[in-house]
């Protein structure tokens, strides 16, 4: 019966699509030949003679291209981010199979490159709307009740209560957890939830209490038993989950990939590759080109007060450690006198007599880091990310601070989640440590969006030198 729900759904849901392209296809026609310039000599296409005939081909090939893409697949437990980036990419997929069908159609049938290119941002802003719409419609009749599905969670130890409370704060999921099974001794109930045994009988108990899914949770000292809770389920309907007995401070973004079959979770995977990586180096380059035109006036001026103040070069070049440990120079304003680290790196202070008179205006206000613009450029940091660190610092850092080296997983940034949460200056390095790990975990462009507004803002007021390494 779950079966044959989901596959009425899947089919409303691949028509309502249908729709939504039809849609989006004569929303082009109108926004191309009605509202935008249009050449005289060549007039306007008759709807019906061009663009009503491919129509069906084009909603046939969005299908398959949705499909292949898997934008028909279960995303209860996924975020709307996710989604969002899949349809981007469907809908650049697309573009190129319209122009595709384009040239396979006879000669008086052809469509103009300036209604592709309108249908492309038409069609994904369209799509995009309509598919947050439905999932916001269903996660809305999740939260207050309907189309629920029921779990059990294999496994009551601390992995089986994070993923119960999990559930219950995400419960636009709408999933429910009927019962734990284990071989619990002592109270049988855990988290308001019943525990049912032994694990032996996990068949048994599946079929007496059936369930839409069943989420394996088991711990790792059990994890010789998962074969055999697999092998009692193998009669069951239900969806069968793994989850993991892994501390989340040792995994960032974790993914699974297959290679001859053999399944491969990577615990230590950079979002920083493929797409994300294209769309992470085209912002850094387009708003870090901006960036540096707008500030050229003001760097100009800057380089002018530094020569004049004291003697030296108007750049200060250190090594710093970026992505994967590899080291580059980073530039800056020089802030301090010529000589000032005679002796070794030193760790920074606010009140510093190695500093010049401009130089402790350019660290109060920040401005002494827009030659990292150059850096950005570059592509050896980009402009939000964990701020990179000198290699002598880090030597140290590395022993002394659980998981420090996991931030060097992201490319460094000019600024990043840890600095606009209050996590600069004299503050706890293990607080910035989980900033930036949790900022790698949950990496999005809009993100790195908010990271660059909250900045602007908080860039002068907050204070971020320091006496020494907090820790």
């Amino acid at each position: 019966m779950l079966k044959q729900h989901h596959q009425l759904v899947l089919a409303l849901l691949m028509v309502a699509d249908g729709l939504a392209i039809s849609v989006a296809w004569l929303a082009s026609y109108w926004l191309r030949f009605e509202l935008l310039p249009v050449d005289p000599a060549k007039g306007v296409p008759a709807l019906r003679d061009r663009f009503l005939p491919m129509l069906p081909l084009i909603v046939l090939a969005h299908l398959v291209i949705f499909y292949r893409l898997h934008l028909y697949r279960p995303r209860r437990s996924e975020g709307l981010w996710r989604e969002v980036r899949d349809i981007f990419k469907a809908f650049v997929v697309a573009a190129i199979v319209v122009v595709v069908i384009d040239y396979a159609m006879p000669q008086t049938n052809k469509i103009s490159r300036q209604f592709v290119a309108t249908y492309a941002v038409v069609g994904t802003t369209l799509f995009t709307l309509f598919r947050l719409s439905v999932r916001g419609l269903v996660r809305y009749l999740r939260r207050h009740g309907y189309n629920r599905r029921y779990a059990a969670i294999v496994g009551s130890g601390r992995t089986g209560q994070r993923l119960l409370q999990a559930l219950r704060r995400n419960r636009w999921t709408g999933f429910e957890v009927s019962y734990f099974v284990d071989d619990r001794e002592g109270p049988q109930v855990v988290g308001g939830v019943p525990v049912r045994g032994p694990l032996s009988e996990l068949d048994r108990i599946v079929e007496h209490y059936p369930v839409d899914s069943v989420f394996i949770a088991l711990p790792t000292s059990q994890a010789g038993r998962i074969n055999s809770v697999l092998a009692a389920l193998s009669q069951c309907m239900a969806d069968v989950r793994l989850v993991p007995d892994i501390d989340p401070a040792f995994a960032m973004r974790p993914n699974v990939s297959r290679l001859d079959d053999v399944p491969i979770l990577s615990l230590r995977q950079t979002p920083l590759y493929g797409w994300n990586a294209m769309v992470k180096r085209g912002f850094d380059l387009v708003v870090g080109g901006l960036c540096l035109l707008t500030a050229l006036p003001a760097m100009a001026i800057i380089a002018l007060l530094i020569k004049l103040s004291s003697p030296g070069p108007v750049l200060y070049r250190q090594r710093r450690m970026g992505l994967d440990g590899q080291e580059f120079t980073m530039l800056k304003f020089r802030t301090m006198r010529q000589d000032a680290e005679a002796e070794g790196p030193v760790w920074s202070r606010t009140h510093d007599s190695r500093r010049t008179r401009i130089g402790s205006f350019l660290r109060r206000t920040s401005l002494d880091e827009l030659p990292n613009l150059f850096n950005v450029l570059a592509g050896h940091m980009s402009l939000v990310g964990p701020r990179p660190e000198r290699p002598e610092f880090v030597a140290a850092f590395r022993h002394e601070i659980p998981n420090y080296m996991l931030r060097h997983k992201m490319k460094a940034g000019m600024t990043g989640y840890a600095q606009v949460r209050g996590w600069r200056g004299a503050t706890s390095l293990h607080k910035r440590i989980q900033h930036d790990m949790y900022y790698i975990r949950n990496w999005s462009l809009w993100l790195d969006i908010r990271i660059l507004l909250q900045t602007l803002v908080s860039m002068w007021f907050s204070r971020h030198e320091v006496d020494q390494p907090a820790k």
